[in-house]
């Protein structure tokens, strides 16, 4: 086969009450569907019929592979998807659409309820619409060795399979994808169709992986991403850049809910692209900033509770807009201290959707999202902080977590 410009890959985790969802949103990539210079290849795992892998064209999906039901949440089967998906049908650029559930980089607790998450029959999973989808096992073990009362008590994770009772978390998702790709190689984007996934901490988790990253700080409204638009951008367009392509999902996306959104049962959506060589410089400046509110806590607490109690806040209340806070945080803190300089700098760095900036491009809808910037970060309340937030790669190598652990002792 010849070589296209893209390769988009759908790692469809199905095996839960989104599968009716998951049917809504292949009839949305049939409208365009694949062509010459683009590969559009879907893996659907589902409650009722296994797993199924697709070549989607125009009006119908060509059946190239059906498996029994898979475990969406061992990193080893989205590795395996990666690796045929890309070694079938080579292109110049890639991407990888995880499409499920998702709910930050917080861990699922190990008596969560997958139950919850099913389809109340499978045989109708089909027939159910997308519902809000806030909400990756093998890394429950670690869990259950903690102590029960310092486990994560709430739903968190992504790719989330309630047959196998299992999920993908960040650490997972990282190795998955790292070790579909040649050695030193990075996929074009990795795109999260899922909730409350564009947080600071799982774009450092990702930073090797991926050029690009695009998904949304808040929970996804039911239609999730629009594919018909997204897909008819890049069918127009196939020679799209990765940069150009990130940012035409976060327009469609935005467009598309500007005309279409439900004010009522959706009230809000968000949207955003980061551009993941640049992250860099945005951890230095959140570091200097916690750095600096440490050293000046007891002059600066005050400030720091004020701009929490006000900062744009997501469906986690705990997942904090990070732009949102900075400039709070400028305008509360006294204009001497060295935390005021620091928050000043972090802004800079987080751009406001420049091509030189690490969010390059950010939409909202509704009232509720209004201040959302593009990236999230967590600021849970004293007594909720997750022990798991120390195993993040930004907890070791930023003074984030520690400066939070300082303002809780300040209280």
């Amino acid at each position: 086969m010849a070589k296209a410009n893209w390769t988009w890959l759908v790692f469809m985790a199905g095996d839960n009450n989104l599968e009716g969802a998951g049917a809504d949103d292949l009839k949305e990539m049939k409208q365009v569907g694949s062509s010459d210079h683009l590969n559009l290849l879907v893996q659907f795992d589902t409650e009722r019929k296994g797993t199924t892998r697709y070549r989607v064209v125009k009006n119908r999906l060509t059946r190239l592979q059906h498996m029994p039901g898979v475990d969406t949440g061992d990193p080893k089967v989205l590795t395996d998807f990666i690796n045929w998906g890309t070694q079938h049908f080579p292109a110049d650029h890639c991407l990888v659409d995880i499409w499920n559930h998702g709910g930050g980089w917080e861990n699922l607790p190990p008596d969560f309820d997958y139950a919850s998450l099913r389809s109340p029959k499978p045989a109708v999973a089909r027939n159910l619409k997308r519902l809000k989808r806030s909400i990756f096992r093998t890394t429950i073990d670690t869990i259950y060795a903690r102590p029960k009362d310092s486990r994560s008590a709430a739903p968190r994770a992504i790719a989330i399979d309630t047959g196998s009772h299992d999920y993908l978390d960040n650490q997972e998702l990282k190795a998955a994808v790292a070790k579909a790709l040649p050695s030193g190689n990075k996929l074009d984007i990795l795109g999260c169709d899922a909730c409350l996934m564009n947080m600071l901490e799982i774009a450092y988790e990702m930073r090797g992986t991926a050029d690009y990253m695009v998904g949304s700080e808040d929970s996804e409204p039911g239609a999730g991403w629009p594919y018909a638009d997204v897909l008819a951008s890049l069918a127009a367009q196939p020679t799209m850049s990765p940069a150009d392509l990130s940012k035409a999902i976060v327009k469609s996306y935005g467009d598309w809910y500007a005309k279409n959104g439900d004010p009522v049962h959706d009230l809000s959506a968000t949207q955003s692209a980061f551009d993941m060589g640049r992250i860099g410089p945005v951890v230095d400046a959140v570091d200097k900033l916690s750095l600096a509110l440490i050293a000046e806590m007891a002059e600066v607490k005050g400030a720091i509770g004020l701009a929490k109690a006000g900062v744009q806040k997501f469906d986690y209340p705990e997942y904090v807009d990070l732009g949102d806070f900075a400039n709070r945080l400028m305008r509360s803190l006294p204009g001497s201290c060295q935390s005021k300089t620091a928050a000043q700098g972090l802004v800079q760095k987080l751009g406001d959707g420049g091509s030189s900036d690490f969010v390059t491009a950010n939409v909202t809808w509704g009232a509720a999202d209004v201040r959302a910037s593009g990236v999230s970060i967590y600021f849970p309340d004293a007594n909720g902080y997750s022990p798991d937030y120390d195993d993040l790669d930004m907890s070791g190598d930023v003074a984030w977590a520690k400066m939070l652990k300082a303002f809780f002792a300040a209280l």
